[in-house]
């Protein structure tokens, strides 16, 4: 378990209780990793993927409450799993994770249709806060 990261939803005697199924799509597989166990520590489900076209295929055949994918280059590879979750359901969020953040990618980004883009690595707390903010935002979109 991640120091400082506390499981949510424990009690004596029980395990932690699933929150919310998450897709994340990231090449890095280091990066992967970390943000699968620190969200995992919370109690969501989490599907990993180090393609997009991986993550494309999942996406269709399940259901997910968020996507996370990383941007990767400027280029925006993963552009189309982006298209295609807001496609299926626009009211389900996506957060988008880069390393090159500038202001040109966030508008690109958000006009597709990401909830949310952010900085990679966000520390633990901040992904985590990212996270309920974007889980709690599709509660009431009509």
């Amino acid at each position: 378990m991640l120091e400082g990261i506390t499981p949510i939803g424990t009690q004596r005697g029980q395990g932690v209780r699933p929150r919310a199924k998450i897709l994340l799509a990231d090449a890095d597989t280091n990066d992967l990793q970390l943000y699968a166990s620190i969200l995992r520590a919370q109690g969501h489900l989490v599907d990993c993927c180090t393609t997009y076209l991986e993550a494309a295929e999942r996406l269709e055949r399940g259901r997910y409450d968020l996507i996370i994918l990383s941007q990767g280059g400027r280029a925006f590879e993963g552009q189309f799993l982006l298209e295609r979750a807001v496609e299926l359901d626009r009211r389900r969020p996506v957060l988008v994770l880069t390393r090159s953040v500038d202001m040109r990618s966030y508008l690109d980004v958000m006009y597709l249709g990401a909830h949310d883009y952010m900085e990679k690595p966000p520390g633990p707390w901040e992904l985590v806060d990212t996270v309920s903010h974007c889980l709690s935002s599709r509660v009431g979109v009509a």
